[in-house]
């Protein structure tokens, strides 16, 4: 965000004067516009990747690096194994089975 865009936005919650506000409406919807579609391009990386790597999943637990080891050819450009990580944390833990190995590396295996 610009400066003066900030400045602005301090005004107005600070019930100060606004110079322009149709132009710091237009610059905070362009801002929330562009943050939107970077969020939304990210959840499309998630949702493309989950039918490749619970593709190459079966019961048997496998660690993260060799989930993506199996899957990562196929991935889509930028798709890591901290990204295959957080989805099953966050996105896919209906789907998966973490198996916690204390002091080595937790696996992972379809429900």
């Amino acid at each position: 965000m610009k400066k003066n865009v900030f400045e602005q936005v301090v005004n107005l919650v600070n019930g100060k004067t606004v110079e322009d506000m149709d132009a710091l409406r237009n610059e905070i919807n362009d801002e929330w516009n562009a943050m939107q579609a970077k969020a939304s391009a990210k959840q499309d990386g998630y949702t493309a990747a989950k039918p490749i790597v619970l593709g190459v999943m079966d019961s048997t637990p496998r660690t993260v690096k060799e989930i993506f080891a199996l899957c990562e050819e196929t991935l889509p450009c930028g798709f890591s194994a901290a990204k295959i990580q957080y989805a099953f944390l966050h996105y896919w833990q209906d789907e998966i089975v973490k198996h916690d190995n204390g002091k080595s590396a937790n696996t992972y295996s379809l429900r």
